[in-house]
């Protein structure tokens, strides 16, 4: 019975070892990058624009108050929409599209240097 314990192992083939740190790069990863963050930096401003509005008890700015909650809650859903479009291997177009308006809007949001 020792014996027949050992053979099993010995006759099985064995499996090349990659290297652990090594992963193929994405080629639009800088793109994907771009998508993520500014999806994460809309849903942030969709957050802060949507939580005081909500818990706001004047009554006079009512209609103020659901206009802002509404537009928080629209930036929010876009920048999840972002985010998830920027982690969705599926479609590279439209994350390279995604990344496009992303810095256009980057470009046009910071001061010249």
């Amino acid at each position: 019975m020792a014996e027949n314990r050992g053979a099993a192992r010995e006759y099985q083939p064995e499996q090349p070892v990659e290297p652990a740190g090594v992963f193929p790069a994405a080629p639009d990863h800088r793109n994907r990058q771009l998508c993520l963050d500014a999806g994460r930096a809309l849903a942030l401003c969709g957050v802060c624009m949507a939580i005081p509005t909500a818990f706001d008890s004047a009554d006079a700015a009512a209609a103020n108050s659901t206009r802002a909650l509404l537009v928080g809650f629209l930036l929010w859903i876009i920048g999840a929409c972002l985010c998830l479009l920027a982690l969705t291997p599926a479609a590279p177009r439209a994350v390279r599209a995604g990344a496009a308006v992303a810095s256009t809007v980057l470009k046009c949001l910071s001061p010249p240097v």
